[in-house]
């Protein structure tokens, strides 16, 4: 019988071999993002204002790091592109 951590680590492994896990938040960004590209943080905060700026960024550093998406520059001239499969 697995324990909770067994069935968690075991799907976090299928999900990371597919590239990783989007929430509901993160798969509206990317789709802005993929139809406006390249585009600053700054249109994606006018765009959801309901998001705060730093959950935000949380979610563009998280996209980054599942490869689903590339940062160009650096600072407040950095735009996002997504990265193609």
């Amino acid at each position: 019988m697995k324990t909770k951590r067994e069935k968690l680590e075991q799907k976090y492994k299928v999900f990371s071999s597919k590239g990783g896990y989007l929430n509901e938040q993160q798969e509206l960004i990317k789709s802005f993002i993929s139809k406006n590209q390249p585009i600053k943080i700054s249109d994606l905060a006018k765009f959801f204002p309901d998001i705060s700026l730093s959950t935000l960024k949380k979610d563009l550093q998280y996209m980054r790091s599942e490869k689903n998406l590339t940062m160009i520059g650096q600072g407040k001239g950095s735009v996002y592109i997504i990265n193609e499969d």
